[in-house]
């Protein structure tokens, strides 16, 4: 029998500004500071949906309510991405995909669907399809989910797929810990450091820019790629800190911010800037995301800094209340 949890957040319809350019989470203020957060994605009530490895947080800019296996219909604790579109939620795990639909919550495993893995690794939407990077394929889901790229399928080297985008030609990219692939109209290619300017076969990041300019972040270096070419930033050539890219995002303002260990710059297309985002120069950065007001999540080990430079803040615009139905 399912039930279902109505979790509410009351609170005024009105933006929560806060002039800080800067807030810190610690133990004290937030259930985030000791998780590894792995996705964030706000809905159109202005609500964040924080995936971590410890189970799934909402965030509204006022209260924390932490939603898991024993609350909800999570299939696992461990989230690895999460993706809103038309206020529909897709919940990447590594125990099944769930789908969050007018308050119905439908989980998807190989048992019941044909996705060739559980382990749902990056999810990304165009036009109405689903695209989801799996561990054992790229899969195509649209009323029913259509293994699209595969070891089984294309004979390709490694089908284990750890990022994915899609930029503006409708053309799909993947990166796996063997090589960059992308594809389009059955037609796929694959990118290595034999074939490529890439630097490195370990592809863990994939953004795309408002231009259409591919942004791949790799185990040794950045690299750019447009209809000119590919163009490489390191150590060498840019104010990175560190080769070992962990996270890349874009803001509202078309700016890529790059996140290493040791440090978080910023593009805006024609020079780089050095950001003061942490607290301490020894702090160790695991990772960066960015929600829909523009604010910068960078997580550290020891706690999670919230960075925007036009002011750090969260909306509400639902008239009365915002509500979360849990189903269990």
């Amino acid at each position: 029998m399912k039930h279902a949890l109505l979790i509410l957040f009351i609170i005024p319809a009105y933006l929560f500004p806060q002039t800080n350019s800067k807030k810190v989470f610690l133990d004290k203020n937030s259930p985030l500071s000791e998780k590894s957060i792995t996705a964030i994605a706000t809905d159109a009530a202005g609500l964040n949906w924080i995936g971590t490895l410890e189970g799934l947080i909402c965030y509204n800019g006022q209260r924390w309510v932490t939603l898991n296996t024993k609350n909800s219909k999570l299939p696992s604790d461990k989230i690895l991405c999460v993706e809103i579109e038309n206020n529909i939620k897709y919940i990447g795990t590594t125990e099944g995909l769930l789908v969050i639909k007018n308050n119905d919550w439908e989980v998807f495993t190989t048992t019941n669907s044909n996705l060739p893995s559980n382990k749902i690794r990056k999810i990304k939407i165009n036009k109405g399809v689903v695209w989801l990077a799996t561990s054992a394929g790229l899969v195509r889901y649209k009323n029913d989910f259509e293994v699209i790229l595969s070891k089984a399928k294309n004979s390709i080297i490694d089908d284990d797929f750890i990022t994915l985008s899609i930029d503006n030609n409708e053309m799909i990219w993947v990166g796996t810990n063997n090589g960059l692939y992308s594809f389009k109209d059955d037609i796929w290619r694959i990118f290595t450091t034999q074939n490529s300017q890439l630097p490195n076969n370990n592809i863990w990041n994939i953004v795309v820019d408002g231009e259409g300019k591919k942004w791949i972040g790799t185990k040794n270096g950045l690299v750019a790629i447009t209809d000119e070419g590919w163009q490489l930033f390191n150590k060498k050539n840019s104010l990175l800190e560190s080769n070992h890219i962990n996270s890349i995002v874009c803001d509202d303002y078309d700016r890529i911010w790059v996140s290493t260990e040791k440090g978080v710059i910023s593009y805006d297309g024609d020079s780089w800037e050095k950001q003061k985002t942490k607290i301490c120069k020894k702090e160790v950065i695991t990772s960066l995301f960015i929600d829909a007001f523009d604010n910068k999540w960078i997580c550290t080990l020891n706690n999670i800094i919230l960075f925007n430079t036009e002011g750090i803040e969260f909306k509400n615009n639902i008239t009365i209340e915002d509500n979360v139905i849990v189903s269990r």
